[in-house]
């Protein structure tokens, strides 16, 4: 890149401004744009942040070195310019899905044992009593039936299913409230949801703006996206010039 190698600042002013000249040829990542440009127009604001890259780091750049060495400063700044995507806004809506998505589950386990519990009672009614019901659903019949409209299960799994339920008898099939049944027990077994890009800390935490963004940022770091694990900003770095 032929970038000045005797002041960070005007090292990663410059290459901040090469990646952004890029973004913009290439029409990419559009909504990073404004915070590039707010980091160029803030430089002097973030000296101590280029200090502590090119001090871990040295004047290093992805067209000079090896890797993963060679990427880590380029891949920490991109890693701050994308960093508005822990932005309260989505931190709360995460939490809110998270919620949701709890609850959802918890609704899926108590109406599948109560639906269970239904399709055992109707069993052993009919059984042990004089009524007759008109007609029986098997396992088989469900697939069927929730399959109708499934062009590649009619086409290729529709005849061979039918054939396997005239081969074996209803005593080789689950009943359908056991089918019901492990909706609960899958779903029970299943750990919290995660985020892809937020870290748990962060979704089950205290609300915090700051905490919020600490966490989330810092979480990167011990993620497997390429970034050095054993890099931290300092706080006065983290402040970003403040």
């Amino acid at each position: 890149m032929g970038l000045k190698k005797d002041n960070p600042t005007v090292f990663c002013k410059g290459f901040i401004e090469w990646e952004l000249k890029t973004y913009q040829e290439e029409k990419i990542w559009m909504s990073y744009w404004p915070v590039m440009k707010r980091m160029l127009d803030r430089a002097d604001e973030l000296v101590q942040v280029f200090h502590e890259l090119i001090e871990a780091f040295g004047y290093s750049d992805t067209l000079e070195g090896y890797p993963p060495q060679n990427q880590y400063l380029w891949l920490t700044l991109e890693h701050i310019w994308t960093s508005q995507d822990y932005c309260r806004k989505d931190v709360k809506q995460a939490r809110n899905d998270f919620k949701e998505l709890n609850r959802l589950q918890e609704e899926m386990i108590e109406l599948s044992e109560q639906l269970a519990g239904a399709l055992r009672r109707e069993t052993e009614l009919y059984e042990r009593t004089g009524f007759n019901k008109a007609d029986y659903q098997s396992i088989t019949d469900m697939v069927e039936l929730a399959s109708e409209n499934n062009y590649l299960y009619n086409s290729y799994l529709s005849k061979p299913l039918k054939s396997l339920a005239i081969q074996y008898d209803w005593k080789y099939w689950p009943s359908r409230a056991a089918i019901v049944e492990v909706i609960s027990t899958f779903e029970r077994a299943q750990p919290a949801p995660a985020h892809l890009d937020i870290s748990d800390q962060v979704i089950q935490g205290r609300t915090s703006d700051i905490k919020d963004f600490v966490l989330a940022f810092d979480q990167k770091f011990d993620d497997s996206v390429g970034l050095p694990k054993d890099f931290r900003f300092s706080k006065n770095g983290f402040l970003f010039g403040g």
